[in-house]
């Protein structure tokens, strides 16, 4: 009877890990399902989510992915020349240091602006690869994904020199 009963709860265990685990694995997880399809997808984080709703024919896929790498080579010097005072932006806001944090983040204003721009002329180029339906809805993203930024900006989440300004944490607001 004891066997019996061991033997039951074995089988019942494993049947619901069975379909959890199955659940899972089916499930997009949140960060999926946040940026549409994901890194590899159309919806592209770094594009924040601008294909969404769009599917792109090959002819698009390829003229984009053409696109990016053009730009891709200067936009990764751009990051990279960042680098160094991101790191000392880092490590000024781990020992609190607000002024430090504020004179690292203006040191890069030139750079950010340089980059912000690239990636304002990759995706107009981007945008004038697509079809004009494709086009009406890159543009309603677009517009989405300002408005949220904006939103993001008035109640001090979005600006960049405050919360996730850099990877990897909170940066104190320097005013």
């Amino acid at each position: 009877m004891r066997k019996s009963r061991v033997i039951g709860f074995v089988v019942a265990s494993l049947v619901s890990t069975a379909s959890l685990a199955q659940a899972q694995a089916s499930a997009p997880s949140a960060r999926a399902e946040r940026h549409g399809a994901g890194r590899g997808g159309e919806a592209r984080m770094g594009r924040g989510g601008l294909f969404r709703g769009i599917t792109l024919t090959d002819a698009e896929k390829s003229h984009v992915k053409q696109i990016h790498q053009k730009y891709s080579a200067e936009a990764k010097t751009l990051r990279e020349s960042l680098r160094p005072a991101m790191q000392d932006a880092r490590a000024a806001r781990q020992k609190g240091d607000t002024a430090g944090v504020k004179a690292a983040w203006n040191k890069t204003s030139g750079d950010r602006e340089k980059l912000r721009a690239l990636m304002e002329h990759e995706r107009a180029e981007i945008r004038s690869a697509l079809t004009p339906e494709h086009q009406q809805t890159f543009d309603a993203n677009a517009k989405q994904l300002e408005q949220r930024r904006a939103e993001m900006k008035k109640q001090g989440k979005g600006d960049r020199a405050g919360r996730g300004a850099f990877r990897g944490g909170r940066a104190s607001r320097a005013s």
